[in-house]
């Protein structure tokens, strides 16, 4: 059974928390995200996007007002927020996006913006003119299998929330943009110079490196498509 919650020492080193103030956060929910990617309802609320004080504050804002999730109302404190997720609090007319700064650290940057970026995993026949595209995030979307020929695994697809209706395709290819969302330049965007089977070099506004092309999510085909 996994518990409600953990010690802030030893939370994911990608949290931006205050770490010897208190001593447990709240430990969020399974979810699509992996836990260094990902901090509960109450966590972004409170010590993210500091709209809450408290855990009290913040579980009265869930159940007496409404905070949505990629455009879906929830009101559990441990629900799951992580990389790349729009959380939306009509209330306060504010939309942030969670995002990875060149530190390392998710953040809450507020956005205008409701469309969100998924990298496709893999994709799956499911019938004669049905292919499911299964994405890093865990949201599948069904394409026929003619459009599916246009979209390759490594692709990233913009799609609006709550709907997920695709808005745009951005290919894995050399010039588009991207951002590394894990591993040692976790944070930096740049564009990619050149793809060599499980390298990618990227060159950013200071400097040049090479990643594996797994930590790679492509946001734009000359700029980033969402503000991150």
């Amino acid at each position: 059974m996994t518990n409600n919650h953990l010690k802030r020492i030893k939370a994911p080193r990608t949290w931006k928390i205050l770490r010897k103030a208190y001593k447990f956060i709240t430990r969020p929910n399974p979810g699509a995200h992996n836990l260094d990617l990902a901090v509960s309802l109450n966590t972004f609320l409170k010590e993210m996007a500091q709209v809450t004080h408290t855990t009290k504050d913040s579980k009265y804002l869930l159940t007496k007002q409404e905070v949505q999730v990629n455009g879906n109302r929830k009101k559990d404190e441990k629900h799951q927020v992580g990389f790349l997720d729009i959380v939306s609090i009509p209330s306060l007319k504010q939309n942030y996006l969670v995002s990875i700064s060149e530190k390392g650290k998710l953040t809450a940057n507020e956005t205008k913006n409701t469309n969100t970026i998924i990298r496709i995993k893999n994709k799956t026949l499911l019938g004669k003119d049905k292919v499911q595209l299964n994405t890093l995030r865990g949201i599948n979307l069904l394409v026929t299998a003619k459009d599916a020929k246009k979209y390759k695994v490594g692709d990233s697809l913009l799609i609006s929330v709550p709907d997920q209706k695709i808005q745009g395709h951005f290919p894995r290819e050399k010039g588009a943009v991207a951002i590394i969302y894990t591993g040692k330049h976790a944070g930096k965007q740049g564009q990619i110079l050149e793809i060599k089977e499980d390298i990618v070099k990227i060159k950013t506004k200071k400097e040049e490196f090479e990643t594996l092309k797994e930590y790679v999510i492509v946001t734009g085909k000359d700029k980033p498509m969402i503000e991150l």
